[in-house]
């Protein structure tokens, strides 16, 4: 087992596409399908499911991600204690959805690439079905909802701020004429709304 094949496979589990993960790494397609089957060689088990053209992780291939991204991570941690570096290397994944990622995300990535510059982010939109096993096994770091409540397990969990929620109407619908509305008002209205997942 070497730590490009593991490389390989984290960004496999990652995108579930061996083309995406051929781009991302620059190989052909070829070499990632034989580092997987390498890989499952060795440790005579099936990381991921391949039926017609998507891509399902297994079981064993959940456990090996957890180890996989924690051997990066240590990868990471021993070349910047050895080389002396002054910043902190690695990478940090986070579900966002997009509506929060556009108004927020631009600034806080740019300070925080100023105290952290050699570390990289992985942003990805959120979804809050999987979250606690995702969080859980480290296959992410850190998740952003737009949510009432929500109550996960052995999940830390803190409210950042209240966001204000506005409804936008065309100027010759019969709701722009009110002053205030009630959730009644809108209990025969279409409404649009954007998908989270």
């Amino acid at each position: 087992m070497e730590f490009r094949q593991l490389k390989t496979f984290r960004v496999v589990a990652e995108t579930l596409s061996f083309t995406k993960t051929a781009e991302k790494l620059f190989m052909a397609q070829s070499s990632v399908s034989a580092q997987i089957r390498s890989l499952e060689d060795e440790l005579d088990v099936k990381l991921f499911d391949r039926i017609g053209r998507s891509v399902m992780i297994t079981d064993a291939g959940r456990k090996l991600f957890e180890y996989a991204r924690k051997m990066e991570d240590m990868t990471d941690e021993i070349r910047s204690e050895i080389t002396d570096s002054r910043y902190a290397k690695g990478r940090l994944t986070i579900r966002i959805p997009e509506t929060l990622a556009s108004v927020y995300i631009p600034e806080i990535i740019a300070r925080y690439h100023k105290t952290k510059p050699e570390v990289s982010l992985n942003l990805i939109n959120c979804s809050d079905l999987q979250l606690r096993e995702e969080l859980n096994s480290g296959r992410i770091d850190l998740a952003y909802l737009m949510i009432d409540e929500i109550g996960l397990e052995e999940v830390n969990i803190h409210q950042l701020k209240t966001e204000k929620l506005v409804l936008v109407a065309g100027h010759s619908h019969a709701l722009t004429n009110k002053k205030l509305l009630q959730l009644e008002d809108l209990e025969n209205e279409t409404l649009l709304i954007a998908k989270t997942d």
